[in-house]
């Protein structure tokens, strides 16, 4: 069975990007990462309600003004993230790729795909805060969110 996303204009979505074999490079290149979404919001039109950004991953609840431009979304931060890094750390993420990985040119800095939920009432807006919120601190980054200082949440 294929996987279909759901397009709905007025909604919203959560969203959750990974870095390849969950490289710790967001943080460490959090001015790049900043950069790619402002990049984003040159292109397109959306609104960021919530984000949390890890050391190998992003969740966010994200409202595009036009419902299919969100995968244009992800897809323009993920470039450009990659594009920005130094050659090095790119060379070093080719040569980690499976021999199909390489074949579809993928460039080892982030996972092909990205897990999408959309959201449909408040109870269900308010769950994804909450696990948003927890993440930090899940990973044991912090003991408590308000100490994260890379999300929408600090």
């Amino acid at each position: 069975m294929k996987y279909r996303r759901i397009f709905a204009d007025g909604y919203s979505y959560y969203l959750t990007m990974v870095t390849h074999r969950r490289k710790p490079l967001l943080i460490e290149h959090i001015d790049i990462l900043r950069d790619a979404f402002r990049h984003s919001k040159k292109r397109y039109i959306y609104k960021i309600d919530a984000i949390v950004i890890l050391p190998d991953h992003i969740h966010m609840i994200l409202t595009p003004d036009i419902s299919t431009d969100y995968p244009k979304i992800i897809s323009s931060i993920k470039r450009y993230f990659v594009h920005h890094l130094d050659e090095e750390i790119k060379a070093k993420a080719k040569t980690e790729l499976s021999a199909s990985q390489y074949d579809r040119n993928s460039s080892g800095i982030w996972q092909e795909r990205y897990y999408e939920h959309t959201i449909r009432n408040e109870k269900d807006f308010i769950e994804k805060i909450k696990y948003m919120q927890s993440n930090p601190v899940k990973h044991n980054l912090v003991d408590t969110m308000d100490q994260w200082k890379y999300s929408s949440f600090y």
